[in-house]
C-alpha cells in the first residue's frame, strides 16, 4: 500500500510539471536507446514560443508568488511608531497603514488612485501620510 501524501499539490504549474517530467522520461529514453536526445518533429510542435511581455503581464496581472523578505522593526523605531499613532488617534487623525491603496479628491473634483508609501509626523504634530499617485 502506497504512503498518504501531507499534502496536494493544486493549481496550473501541476499540469506543466507533469508535462515536464513526462517529456523528460521521453528523452532518457531515447538517450539510452542511443539516438538523438532532440525530440522528434511531432512532439516539438507541442512548445509555444511566448514573448517575453505576455510573460510579463502575466506575472504583473496575477501578481508574484513569492513575498520578499521585509527587514525586522527595531525597538526604538516601533515605540516611535506607537507614539506617533497614539498621539493621531488622540487628536482624531486618520491612521492608513502603509501599502494601503487610497482615492484622493483633487481640487478639480477627480478622484486619483494612490498607495500610502508611508506616514511621518509633521513639525507641528500631526500626521502626514506619503502617497505614491497611480498613472492612469
Amino acid at each position: 500500500m502506497a504512503p498518504q501524501a501531507a499534502c496536494v499539490h493544486e493549481g496550473g504549474g501541476v499540469e506543466r510539471r507533469a508535462a515536464h517530467h513526462e517529456r523528460e522520461r521521453q528523452r532518457r529514453r531515447r538517450e539510452a536507446a542511443g539516438g538523438s536526445t532532440e525530440p522528434a518533429a511531432e512532439e516539438a510542435t507541442d512548445v509555444e514560443a511566448v514573448s517575453a511581455a505576455d510573460v510579463l503581464a502575466g506575472v504583473e496581472e496575477s501578481g508574484p508568488n513569492y513575498a520578499l523578505p521585509t527587514a525586522r522593526e527595531g525597538q526604538r523605531e516601533r515605540r516611535e511608531r506607537l507614539r506617533v499613532e497614539e498621539t493621531a488617534k488622540q487628536a482624531g487623525h486618520t491612521i492608513v497603514e502603509t501599502g494601503t491603496h487610497v482615492e484622493i479628491l483633487g481640487e478639480q473634483g477627480l478622484w486619483w488612485p494612490a498607495t500610502t508609501a508611508g506616514r511621518e509626523e509633521d513639525v507641528d504634530g500631526r500626521l502626514v501620510h506619503e502617497v505614491e499617485y497611480e498613472t492612469l
